[in-house]
């Protein structure tokens, strides 16, 4: 299991505290269209780290898009993935395993996901899907960037 040690799961947290830092300031300059930014995880995935012993660490570069509503897509991307985090929550809990559970538990993002489907299920445009979409890619690419580093810098 990748979340089976304290060690496992503050590299997870640290990871998404990175990308979740680039990916929130984004958003606040550029919030996705008809909706406000969802709301910052960073503060509980701070806390957790700190409870982990591990250090909240951002990302030393930066994360754009090119229109509100490809921050739309960035949007599905943070609050879609409130249901990764039950299901981890769920598996830790099994599997006998305590510690700090702030950001897995988080309620405020799956309240949000609720909020984006009624935008997401209206009628848009061909160019507005496209840019939504774009905007979920590279949000994608980014998370999978910084994941990435971060199992280098702990192999190193």
């Amino acid at each position: 299991m990748v979340l089976a040690s304290d060690a496992d799961y503050a590299a997870f947290l640290s990871a998404q505290y990175a990308a979740r830092s680039l990916t929130e300031r984004m958003l606040a300059e550029t919030p996705p269209i008809d909706l406000p930014p969802p709301p910052r995880q960073t503060d509980v995935l701070a806390e957790d780290l700190s409870d982990l012993g591990a250090s909240a660490l951002p990302a030393s570069f930066a994360f754009t898009v090119n229109s509100p509503t490809e921050s739309l897509g960035a949007a599905w991307v943070l609050a879609g993935s409130s249901m990764g985090n039950r299901t981890l929550l769920v598996r830790r809990r099994k599997a006998g395993l305590d510690g700090p559970t702030r950001f897995l538990s988080d309620p405020r993002m799956p309240a949000y996901f609720k909020e984006l489907l009624t935008i997401l299920n209206a009628h848009h445009s061909d160019s507005t899907i496209r840019d939504a979409i774009a905007g979920a890619r590279r949000t994608f690419v980014l998370f999978e960037t910084v994941f990435c580093r971060c199992q280098l810098e702990q192999a190193a």
